[in-house]
């Protein structure tokens, strides 16, 4: 789904960064209808807040890789917006002064404390008028309020859109399940098999798991009885096997982790469970459903866009 960090205008981007629009000479990367072109450097500035957040120890290489996915999408991205302006253009279409002056005061305040002379200055030190910066916010309004035109406008969500749609993901909203359980831990050496066999006779006897735990397992929680606590995660091995128990159940067959064999009791099992479908969650589901109409829609009017504008890359 197009996102909206993307779509903002270079203003938007450049103010937030202190990087406002500069005379600069580089490779063109894409032509957009007969007079636009986006350079390398207008992609850099435009990624240079997603890039900023990428980890500061990150592999020289990976973050090679994910500069360039990033340099990407914001291509992309920006190649949209450019179409959504012509389309704007040639529809006529108009922003509200009193919308724009609403954007600039927030802008204003939001670089410059709303001292209007200071924002002026800062214009003037990155080379650009005031009314070069006024233009920019009416395109990046304009671009927004088309896109929400042709994507969000007039959404509406069943009742049995919705029932359908929590039917469908049902694992979605299931609780996480979580497993608590005892564990003995023999080493495959010797005659382990043995000792494993004798341990499932003398708790088929009913003697108590935990007190056996104690006195055979090579494990860090033996003193504990083999208490693992509760368990969201665990090795797959053994989650194959638990998966098949019941509560106060052990494992027939050795669970082979390693070099290390384990006999394992189920003492207690929660989670797994699909809630209650409440208003709340009902909301949710209508958010999630007009997501997916919007990003729908969002890729039949780039299709549309494409068709109508030409655009080259190089």
């Amino acid at each position: 789904m197009l996102n909206k960090k993307f779509i903002a205008t270079a203003l938007a981007l450049a103010t937030a960064a202190g990087l406002l629009a500069t005379e600069i000479s580089e490779a063109v990367l894409a032509r957009v209808g007969t007079d636009t072109v986006i350079t390398s450097y207008d992609v850099r500035v435009q990624a240079a807040q997603l890039e900023s957040k990428l980890p500061p120890k990150m592999d020289s290489r990976k973050r090679m890789e994910a500069v360039a996915e990033i340099r990407s999408n914001v291509l992309d991205e920006m190649i949209v917006t450019e179409l959504v302006w012509l389309d704007f253009q040639s529809l006529r279409g108009r922003i509200p002064m009193d919308i724009v002056q609403s954007r600039i005061d927030r802008l204003i305040q939001s670089e410059a404390g709303s001292d209007e002379d200071r924002f002026r200055d800062m214009l003037h030190r990155e080379n650009m008028t005031y009314n070069e910066f006024v233009e920019k916010v009416k395109k990046q309004l304009a671009v927004e309020m088309l896109l929400y035109d042709r994507t969000r406008r007039n959404i509406f969500v069943t009742d049995k859109q919705i029932d359908e749609y929590f039917a469908l993901h049902r694992p979605e909203f299931t609780t996480n399940v979580r497993h608590h359980l005892l564990a003995i831990l023999l080493p495959q050496e010797g005659d382990w098999r043995e000792t494993f066999d004798t341990l499932k006779a003398r708790i088929r006897a009913g003697e108590d798991f935990a007190s056996l735990a104690k006195a055979f397992s090579k494990g860090a929680n033996a003193e504990e009885g083999g208490d693992l606590g509760w368990m969201e995660s665990m090795n797959p091995a053994l989650a194959k096997a638990v998966d098949s128990l019941k509560v106060g159940e052990c494992n027939e067959e050795p669970v082979l982790v390693g070099s290390n064999a384990y006999l394992v009791k189920l003492v207690g099992k929660e989670g797994g469970e699909l809630p209650e479908l409440t208003p709340e969650l009902r909301q949710r589901i209508k958010k999630a459903i007009e997501n997916e109409i919007s990003a729908e829609r969002l890729e039949e009017y780039k299709k549309t866009l494409m068709t109508k504008y030409p655009v080259r890359r190089y």
